[in-house]
C-alpha cells in the first residue's frame, strides 16, 4: 500500500527559479542557432541544464566556461575567450550570449571587456552575434535574468533605425512580440493564432513555441537550437507596424520594451501586463487594432464567439483572473 510523505516545510523553493543565468539561458534558447555559455564552474552549468532537460524533455545546448580553482583566484578572462573560439570553430552558432555565474560575478569578471577582446582577437568571426550579460545567482530571479538578457540581445543586435535605415511601418502585416518568461510553447502557438487572426504577421522575440516544443528534426544531434526568432529577424525589428510586450518584467525602465522602443523610434504597445493592479485589464485585443490599423479579427470576420471559442476557459490565464475566465471575443470594444 502506497504511504502519503507529507513535508513539514511551510515553504518549498525551487533554487532554480531564483537563478538570472537559467533566465538568460532560457532566453537564448529561444532563438534560431543559439547556444547559451556560463562563465562559471561546470556544476552550475550542469545543475541548469538538468532542469532544462527534465522540463522540456529534449536534448538542450549549454556550454561553461569551466572555471576551476586557480581560474577562480587568478583570473578566468581566458577561459571566455577560448571558450568563444571553440564554439564558434565547432558549432558556428548564429548568438552566443555569455552569462555570468555567482562565481565569476564574486571574481568581478567584466563580461563585456571579455567580449570585445575576443572580437579582437578573432576577427574571423565578426559574423557570429556575441552578447555578454550580467546574470549574477546572488540577486534577482529567472524573470529578471530573462529580461535583461533579452534586453542585451536587443541592444546588441537591432541597429539604429537612423543609421540602418529602419523605418516603423515598411512591413505594415509584421508585429514583435515581446514574449516574457512566463509565457510556454503552447501560450506562443496560442497567441500566435490570437494575432494571425487580425491578419497579422507576428515575430515572437524570443520564440521558444519553435525550438523548444519538442519536435523532431532529421539531424541526429545538434549543437546549437534548431528553430525559434532569426537573427535577421531581430535586426528588421525597426520595421514592423508595432511592437507588443506581454508582461510587466519586460517594461520596466532600461528592459527589452525601451530598447526595442529606442531602436524602432516608435511606441510600444503592451496587450497583456501581468499587473495586479489592473485585473481586468490583462487583454486588449483593439490594442492590435488601434497600433496596427487592422479591424478586430473576430469582430470584423462575423463569427460568433462561442464558434471561435469553444472552450474558452482553456486557457484563462491571458483572459482574466481565475474565477472571470472570460474569453477575449467577448470582451466590450471601448468607446
Amino acid at each position: 500500500m502506497p504511504e502519503i510523505i507529507k513535508r513539514k516545510k511551510a515553504m518549498s523553493v525551487n533554487p532554480l527559479k531564483a537563478s538570472e543565468p537559467v533566465g538568460g539561458s532560457l532566453a537564448t534558447l529561444g532563438f534560431n542557432r543559439a547556444i547559451p555559455m556560463l562563465h562559471g564552474s561546470q556544476g552550475c552549468t550542469a545543475f541548469a541544464k538538468v532542469y532544462f532537460v527534465r522540463h522540456f524533455r529534449e536534448p538542450i545546448p549549454l556550454q561553461s566556461t569551466a572555471m576551476d580553482q586557480a581560474s577562480s583566484v587568478m583570473g578566468a578572462d581566458e577561459n571566455v575567450i577560448e571558450g568563444l573560439k571553440v564554439i564558434a570553430e565547432k558549432s558556428k552558432p548564429e548568438l552566443i550570449t555569455v552569462l555570468t555565474t555567482g562565481l565569476s560575478e564574486t571574481q568581478g569578471t567584466d563580461i563585456k571587456r571579455c567580449v570585445r577582446e575576443f572580437r579582437e582577437r578573432y576577427p574571423q568571426f565578426a559574423e557570429i552575434a556575441v552578447v555578454g550579460v550580467n546574470t549574477l545567482d546572488f540577486t534577482g530571479s529567472l524573470e529578471t535574468g530573462y529580461a535583461a538578457t533579452l534586453a542585451e540581445i536587443i541592444d546588441g543586435l537591432v541597429p539604429e533605425a537612423g543609421a540602418a535605415g529602419t523605418k516603423p511601418g515598411t512591413r505594415r502585416r509584421r508585429v514583435n512580440v515581446l514574449a516574457g518568461s512566463s509565457l510556454t510553447p503552447g501560450d506562443l502557438d496560442h497567441l500566435r493564432d490570437i494575432i494571425e487572426g487580425f491578419g497579422l504577421r507576428p515575430v515572437f522575440v524570443p520564440d521558444v513555441s519553435d525550438s523548444l516544443d519538442g519536435h523532431l528534426v532529421d539531424e541526429d544531434f545538434s549543437p546549437v537550437t534548431f528553430g525559434g526568432t532569426g537573427i535577421s529577424e531581430v535586426k528588421a525589428l525597426g520595421d514592423a507596424a508595432a511592437t507588443l510586450v506581454i508582461g510587466a518584467s519586460l517594461k520596466k525602465g532600461g528592459g527589452p520594451a525601451g530598447k526595442a522602443d529606442r531602436r524602432a523610434d516608435r511606441p510600444i504597445a503592451s496587450i497583456i501586463c501581468l499587473d495586479w493592479r489592473q485585473p481586468t485589464h490583462w487583454c486588449r485585443p483593439w490594442q492590435i487594432s488601434a497600433a496596427t490599423g487592422c479591424p478586430t479579427g473576430w469582430y470584423a470576420s462575423g463569427r460568433s464567439c462561442r464558434t471561435r471559442w469553444s472552450t474558452p476557459t482553456s486557457c484563462w490565464g491571458f483572459y482574466g483572473w481565475p474565477w472571470r475566465r472570460t474569453p477575449i471575443c467577448s470582451m466590450p470594444l471601448p468607446t
